[in-house]
């Protein structure tokens, strides 16, 4: 009989591309005393909830809000997740949940001024649940010096511990990957679905299905240099990124430029995965991952997940980096429900150990001085 006791929990998460709310009902075998924190787990039932235009606009909007106006969309925001949640759960009575966690949809971000922002007020999605509701999982971590981020580390050391490291293709690409002494190093490492969005816009789709779009492209003139110089691109690991960052600081040089929409898609798509390329081996000589660093002399396994995995040209550029004699880094695309729903799953998780009253963040991957269990609860 396997150790621990197993727990229902429904994990919620809005990104950055404003595609949806992720909906991830899991269950969660949870052993403090024993060997593996998680011994075993799984996603029971998942969904994703397109928002509307107009929340689409809304959210958009919400940087430029004034207070009061901020605060109105915050409780709104709320009573929709929660009435998204509870319609989602009716279509599984199988599997009644004791705990709901949401992460919230990120408005601002900067752990250097000590403060981050996700709304969508957790009394208002426990009002429509009656579950226990877990919501500001990033505070307590940058109150300590922490960057509030990345999340998913958690997810990486306890729910997928068979592989070296992850790189999360979303809004924001993001990596983790895992020391010689168990903890990881992790970080974002630029604006990835958010662009390519944008630009498929340009030629009328939501996004670059495949990379389609792309593949048809060519290389614009060089502004790549541009982008490797922004000041953030420099900054050592740890660290995080503001979605205001992108609109402001590297949309601007894509817009700037002359380019077609086909081109711009190829050129930066390329430039991405050189980028997640040099990240991956600097990041990982600091972090000790790498081939020669496994047991079996094989190159580091890294799993994608995200939007950005379902872009095969993305994918096919990352893997082009690695066509050297002996790669460092084999990247792997997970299964379908993995790689769109991870990061709920890590919410469930997050939700779950705050209850227990266990750390939820790790401070390797987010440069807090210590440990620390963060989240609001409201007890629906």
């Amino acid at each position: 009989m396997e150790a621990g006791q197993s727990h229902v929990v429904l994990g919620m998460m809005s990104g950055s591309s404003l595609d949806g709310l992720d909906l991830a009902l899991c269950r969660i075998r949870l052993a403090p005393e024993g060997k593996q924190l998680v011994p075993a787990w799984e996603i029971l039932a998942a969904s994703t909830s397109p928002f509307p235009p107009t929340w689409q606009a809304r959210l958009r909007s919400a940087p430029h809000l004034p207070g009061r106006e901020l605060w109105r969309l915050h409780a709104d925001l709320g009573h929709w997740i929660g009435k998204q949640a509870k319609a989602f759960l009716q279509q599984y009575p199988q599997y009644p949940p004791e705990l709901a966690g949401s992460h919230g949809h990120t408005i601002f971000h900067d752990p250097d001024q000590h403060f981050t922002t996700q709304i969508g007020d957790g009394a208002a999605i426990a009002s429509h649940l009656g579950l226990p509701t877990v919501t500001e999982l990033r505070s307590s971590d940058v109150a300590v010096g922490g960057q509030g981020a990345p999340l998913a580390p958690l997810a990486d050391k306890y729910l997928f511990p068979d592989y070296d490291g992850f790189l999360n293709l979303g809004g924001i690409v993001n990596l983790s990957l895992k020391q010689q002494d168990g903890s990881y190093l992790a970080g974002d490492i630029t604006g990835c679905c958010q662009i390519l969005d944008r630009l498929a816009g340009r030629e009328g789709y939501d996004y670059d299905p495949g990379g389609m779009l792309a593949a048809q492209g060519s290389l614009a003139p060089a502004f790549a240099p541009q982008l490797t110089a922004l000041p953030y691109h420099q900054l050592p690991y740890p660290k995080s990124l503001d979605n205001g960052w992108v609109r402001e600081q590297l949309w601007p040089l894509l817009e700037a430029s002359s380019a077609s929409a086909k081109d711009l898609l190829h050129t930066y798509t390329r430039w991405l995965a050189d980028k997640i390329a040099t990240d991956l081996a600097n990041v990982g000589a600091a972090a000790g991952a790498g081939k020669g660093n496994r047991p079996d002399q094989q190159p580091a396994r890294i799993l994608l997940t995200g939007g950005g995995s379902h872009n095969t040209f993305l994918v096919e550029q990352l893997r082009a980096t690695q066509q050297a004699t002996e790669p460092a880094f084999e990247f792997l695309v997970a299964d379908e429900r993995t790689t769109d729903f991870k990061e709920a799953a890590l919410i469930s998780l997050c939700a779950l150990l705050r209850i227990k009253g266990l750390p939820n963040a790790l401070p390797s991957a987010t440069g807090a001085r210590r440990e620390t269990v963060n989240g609001a609860v409201y007890w629906g």
